[in-house]
C-alpha cells in the first residue's frame, strides 16, 4: 500500500518496544519469572499431557477455506477422517479446496457465502444439518487483513468492512450454530484470533481491534457457558503472522520471522484436539509479550 508523507507511519515504529529504563527491564524480567513463569511451566505440562481427542465422522465447518490458513486447516481435518464444510465468499478459491479434499477421498460441502449476512448463514446451517448432521466443531478463521492509517478518512470504508468480517461475522455464525450444541451438550467453537489482539500494533487499528473484540467475546462466552454448566468447549487460538501474508508482514516491520503457514496450522490443530481454551502460536512469544507490556 502506498502512502503519502502525511500518511506513512515513522519507519522505526515496531511492534514490540523495549523499555529503555535498565532497572525497569530488569524488575520486570524479575517479576514476570516470579509470577507467570511457574504457570507456564504448569499449564505446559498439562498441554503435554493432554490426549487429542478423534474427530473421525465428525461435522466440522471451517469459514475463510479459499486459500491461507483455512485451507490448510480443512485438508488437515480432512486427513483426520471429518466431515469438511468449506464456506468462503471466493467462490472459486473454495472449489478448489473442497476438490483436493473431494479428491482425496474425503467428505466435503462447500458453500459461496458472505458470513456477515445472517440469513444466508442461517439457510446455509439448515443445508449442513440436511446434508451431514450437526455441525460438531465449528472454526470462524475467515478474516480480512488490511493496512488501515487511523488519521486517514480514506480508510473508514475499509474499517467496517474488517469489523464486519473479523468480528461481528463470528457473532452470528455462533449464534447461529450455538443453540444446536447447547441443546446437545457437546460441541466445539474455535475463533481463530491473533497475537495481536494481546498487543497492538501500528498501521492495523481495525485489524487489532477486530481481534482485540475476538478475543474478549470468547473470555465472555466462556463465563456464560460456564453459569450454564455447558460441556461445549470454547478454544481461541492466537498466531503469530504467517509467511503466507507477506505483503502485510513487508510494510509493518514485524519483529520476528513470520511462522510457516503448515506449522501453525499443525500448532492450532493440535490446540483444539486437545480442547486448549487459550493459546498462542509460538507458545512462547505469550511470555514475551508480558515482558513487553
Amino acid at each position: 500500500m502506498k502512502y503519502s508523507n502525511a500518511e506513512k507511519p515513522p519507519e522505526d515504529n515496531k511492534n514490540f518496544q523495549m523499555p529503555n529504563d535498565p532497572v525497569k527491564v530488569f524488575g520486570s524480567l524479575i517479576l514476570l519469572v516470579l509470577i507467570l513463569l511457574p504457570n507456564y511451566i504448569w499449564a505446559g505440562i498439562q498441554c503435554l499431557l493432554a490426549r487429542r481427542k478423534k474427530v473421525n465422522g465428525q461435522v466440522i465447518l471451517i469459514t475463510g477455506t479459499a486459500r491461507g490458513l483455512g485451507r490448510e486447516l480443512a485438508l488437515a481435518f480432512h486427513r483426520l477422517g471429518a466431515k469438511i464444510v468449506c464456506v468462503d465468499r471466493d467462490g472459486d478459491g473454495n472449489a478448489v479446496t473442497a476438490e483436493m479434499i473431494r479428491g482425496d477421498g474425503g467428505t466435503v460441502k462447500a458453500f459461496t457465502l458472505d458470513i456477515t449476512d445472517r440469513e444466508k448463514i442461517r439457510s446455509m446451517h439448515e443445508s449442513v444439518k440436511t446434508d451431514f448432521g450437526p455441525i460438531d466443531i465449528l472454526v470462524n478463521n475467515a478474516a480480512v487483513v488490511r493496512e488501515n492509517i487511523y488519521v486517514n478518512p480514506k480508510s473508514d470504508k475499509l474499517i467496517k468492512e474488517i469489523i464486519d468480517i473479523n468480528l461481528l461475522a463470528q457473532f452470528w455464525m455462533n449464534k447461529e450454530i450455538l443453540p444446536s450444541m447447547l441443546d446437545r451438550n457437546s460441541g466445539q467453537i474455535v475463533a481463530i484470533s491473533s497475537l495481536i489482539s494481546l498487543i497492538g500494533t501500528h498501521s492495523l487499528s481495525a485489524y487489532v481491534a477486530s481481534k482485540w473484540g475476538v478475543t474478549g467475546m470468547m473470555e465472555s462466552l466462556d463465563q456464560e457457558l460456564n453459569m450454564l454448566h455447558s460441556k461445549v468447549v470454547l478454544t481461541t487460538a492466537c498466531p503469530y503472522f504467517m509467511d503466507s501474508n507477506t505483503e502485510i508482514t513487508k510494510n509493518i516491520n514485524i519483529s520476528f520471522p513470520a511462522i510457516p503457514l503448515r506449522i501453525c496450522c499443525d500448532k492450532i490443530v493440535d490446540g483444539i484436539l486437545k480442547n486448549r481454551k487459550v493459546f498462542t502460536v509460538p507458545s512462547y512469544l505469550y511470555l514475551l509479550i508480558m515482558f513487553y507490556k
